[in-house]
């Protein structure tokens, strides 16, 4: 036919002599003024032909209608094909597509009694994937027979049949049509055709037969009687639509694929009666460990689903809707086997603390995650204090449903909290990234000469440091430090201070402000690394007011 399936091979088959022997041909036979002798064909032995008649919508062979005149002026059984070519990007539009080229088969051909069974000629397979092909295949066999009541015979060959349609053997009741070129007998695909073997057999496309030029497809009938495989009855009328009627499921859906959480479920089409075209949808449901109880998953409505946390420990059900112009119907597969669950869930993401400084003595951490199936938290923090660098992670809490927490923190450290997911199986995410937050180091933790300790609600640990008298200092010994802050009071009238670290100026500060505000946090400076020394902070202002908060000692 029009493609080359297998390899060719020229000698005739052994047992050649028990077949009845005929030929397929196509407007190719006649090209460059070549014509078929119907006559000498006849004479030569061969006892039927099929010819091509159309391939896709709106190719027609030119030499169709005129070889079928001449064939039957000589007694010759004449059968028409159908080159296929499927195409659809959904299930409904593989359908549609086939409908289309096998209404514009029978228009063209125009089959009648006494005829050979029409012939689908599948080689070529428009890169559908293997179930959008069987509902191809199903919806042109079911539309020609719909038209002339006679079930056609399907063309192929075992390699195709294997690769492109998983070598089912859902079509086996029609009758096959096998191209296989070889000198022993063929190889015959779906379990020799579900038992039923072949028909016909294409054994070359390189025979040598009189009446016609150049090289010509071969075929032998695996029977002694034509009969059968010719369209019975009167001529045929023009087709008269039967009353349509709703979709009737014949075997329901099934569920095919690992059920692990991460994999994917396949659906099958299962079998349908009823009026053609039918359309084809599927709607996902979770139920309970039992199969019962089964609810729907949102967006579950595509042939495939993948399997998600929220789906561990549920059984998966789908729901098969089919639709045709005379209703829809439903059915329902068998619940699948309990979902189980080995992918750990993503991170979660810490929320807070969200301030650099956090100028209190309580501290609060917050975290979540978008993931579904996520059902716990385990919590960690590290610290430093004012002398020393993190500590060993501490995990505060495990297993806990709370999404956030508050918790005392200790002056002049800094606090770094971190978090983990735990799903419903146990599984344990990554832990997140951290969240800093820096407590300054109180006033009273300095050593003070000249400055007089104060308490207040509006200051930081509710205490500050005041003086006035130039000279007065504070110092912080063996801190560690990166980013360095003071934290102070700023008003009318407030005086200056000068800020050094290891006997080195970092910054002179001038507190002095249009109106009072309380725990101030200003930046002194940011060394490339952490650091360890001594800092102190030195009035630098005569008879003025200097209200010292702390340092925010970052690392």
């Amino acid at each position: 036919m029009a493609g080359t399936l297998l390899p060719v091979l020229t000698a005739s088959p052994a047992r050649a002599q028990e077949y009845m022997v005929g030929i397929d041909v196509s407007h190719w036979q006649e090209e460059n003024g070549n014509v078929i002798n119907w006559q000498k064909v006849a004479e030569s032995g061969h006892v039927f032909a099929f010819h091509k008649a159309t391939e896709g919508v709106g190719y027609s062979d030119p030499k169709y209608a005129g070889n079928r005149i001449e064939a039957g002026d000589v007694g010759l059984p004449f059968g028409a094909y159908h080159f296929a070519r499927p195409s659809g990007g959904t299930i409904s539009k593989a359908q549609a597509d086939a409908a289309a080229e096998a209404q514009y088969f029978v228009d063209v051909a125009q089959p009648v009694s006494g005829d050979l069974l029409p012939v689908l000629d599948l080689e070529a397979h428009g890169n559908l994937p293997v179930r959008r092909l069987k509902a191809w295949v199903h919806s042109w066999l079911d539309t020609v027979k719909a038209a002339i009541g006679v079930d056609p015979i399907i063309y192929t060959g075992p390699n195709f049949w294997t690769a492109y349609m998983n070598d089912t053997t859902e079509f086996t009741a029609f009758p096959l049509w096998i191209a296989h070129y070889t000198s022993g007998a063929p190889r015959t695909p779906a379990a020799n055709w579900g038992g039923n073997g072949w028909a016909f057999w294409q054994f070359t496309s390189k025979g040598s037969v009189p009446g016609i030029k150049g090289n010509v497809d071969r075929n032998y009938f695996s029977e002694s009687d034509l009969g059968p495989y010719k369209i019975p009855g009167a001529p045929l009328p023009e087709p008269t639509p039967d009353p349509a009627t709703p979709p009737v499921n014949e075997t329901p859906p099934t569920i095919s694929g690992e059920t692990e959480v991460g994999s994917t479920l396949t659906a099958s089409q299962g079998t349908w009666g009823g009026s053609t075209p039918q359309a084809y949808s599927y709607e996902w449901h979770r139920c309970d460990s039992n199969g019962l109880g089964c609810v729907g998953v949102a967006g579950g409505t595509a042939p495939t689903y993948e399997l998600k946390p929220a789906d561990y420990g549920h059984r998966m059900k789908v729901t098969e809707v089919a639709t045709n112009s005379a209703g829809t119907t439903r059915a329902d597969s068998a619940p699948s086997e309990p979902v189980t669950d080995s992918v750990a869930p993503a991170a979660p993401r810490m929320k807070a603390p969200k301030a650099q400084h956090r100028l209190g003595l309580r501290m609060r951490a917050a975290w979540g995650s978008d993931e579904e199936g996520v059902s716990a938290y385990d919590v960690r923090y590290r610290a430093t204090s004012k002398s020393s660098d993190f500590g060993e992670q501490v995990t505060f809490l495990n297993d806990t449903t709370q999404t956030e927490t508050k918790m005392d923190v200790q002056d002049g450290s800094t606090y770094c909290f971190s978090a983990r997911a735990v799903d419903e199986a146990g599984n344990r995410s990554e832990w997140s990234g951290e969240r800093c937050s820096t407590v300054p180091l109180d006033d009273r933790a300095m050593k003070a000469s000249g400055f007089a300790r104060r308490t207040g609600s509006a200051f930081f640990a509710r205490t500050m440091s005041k003086a006035r008298r130039r000279g007065s200092v504070l110092t912080a010994n063996e801190v560690r430090v990166k980013d360095l802050y003071l934290v102070a009071t700023r008003c009318a009238g407030c005086g200056k201070v000068a800020v050094s670290f290891n006997g080195r100026r970092l910054a002179k500060i001038d507190l002095d402000a249009g109106r009072t505000r309380h725990k101030r946090v200003i930046r002194i400076a940011d060394f490339s690394s952490v650091r360890t020394g001594t800092i102190r902070i030195r009035v630098i202002s005569r008879a003025r007011p200097v209200k010292i908060d702390g340092l925010s000692l970052g690392v």
